[in-house]
């Protein structure tokens, strides 16, 4: 037992430098791997100080090169030479304005802040809806700013499911971030009341899985139809992909407006929906 307590000093370090190296060679943003890099960093000297850890864009990493100046790597950091081994431009970028890239001192590096508000912007536009507009690399967009490193919603967001809606593949209650995204773009003609309609298996016999989705409809006590940039989106997945003619539908909000509103008695319209 004496021996064991002699050799605990070298099994700590050897553990110390197996987690370093491991977490060096793997792309992972998750917390736990920033969690596990800031402390190994701060063994070995290089961390910015306690509570100030700067915020690198997604998919980048962070590391402090040998003069402890911070930077964030698109590619692979090398652990012995504290360098990014990528050779493009915008895969390093610095914290601090202006600063010179270590790899061709005639470049100024982007500053890493801007790259993560080009990233963040890019994101919230291309998956939120505009009444949660906050992305999170989790795959969620929230009510309010997310928390410090956007990862994901803050903790009043996560507590309510009104404040935040997932990207993919929603939990029973959450929001799915492309059905609010269809609901705010989309209207319906006067008469009709805009209700979700969710797809089930008459949709997916014909569509396939790329079918399971929830969408907006206009709704009467009559007749219903489904907008149009609804249809176009929703085609883009592979549903409704043989409605080429939208006007000639009868599902269509503009064939149905085409038979009920302008009255045109010449149409021909395609009267089946799947």
């Amino acid at each position: 037992m004496h021996k064991l307590f002699l050799y605990m000093p070298f099994l700590l370090v050897a553990v110390i430098l197996l987690i370093v190296a491991y977490i060096v060679m793997r792309n992972d943003t998750s917390p736990v791997a920033k969690l596990t890099q800031w402390y190994s960093n701060l063994t070995e000297g290089f961390l910015a100080p306690v509570g100030d850890i700067p915020k690198c864009p997604t998919n980048y990493r962070f590391f402090n090169d040998k003069r402890g100046d911070s930077f964030c790597c698109a590619g692979r950091v090398n652990p012995f030479t504290h360098t990014c081994e990528s050779k493009h431009y915008w895969d390093l970028c610095a914290f601090e304005a202006g600063a010179k890239d270590p790899r061709n001192p005639q470049w100024k590096l982007p500053s890493c802040s801007q790259l993560t508000t080009k990233t963040f912007k890019e994101s919230s536009g291309a998956h939120c809806p505009a009444n949660l507009p906050h992305y999170g690399t989790i795959g969620k967009c929230c009510l309010n700013d997310t928390d410090l490193d956007g990862y994901d919603c803050n903790s009043q967001d996560n507590a309510d499911k009104k404040k935040y809606c997932v990207i993919n593949s929603p939990k029973p209650g959450e929001q799915l971030c492309s059905a609010m995204r269809l609901d705010e773009v989309s209207s319906c003609p006067s008469g009709l009341a805009k209700m979700p309609y969710t797809m089930g298996a008459k949709e997916q016999a014909k569509y396939g899985s790329s079918a399971n989705m929830t969408i907006p409809i206009c709704f009467g006590i009559e007749q219903s139809c489904i907008p149009n940039n609804v249809i176009t989106e929703i085609q883009k997945r592979g549903v409704f992909t043989d409605k080429t003619n939208l006007d000639g539908w009868k599902y269509s909000c503009s064939g149905y407006e085409r038979v009920n509103v302008q009255r045109d008695l010449t149409a021909q319209m395609d009267a089946t929906y799947v």
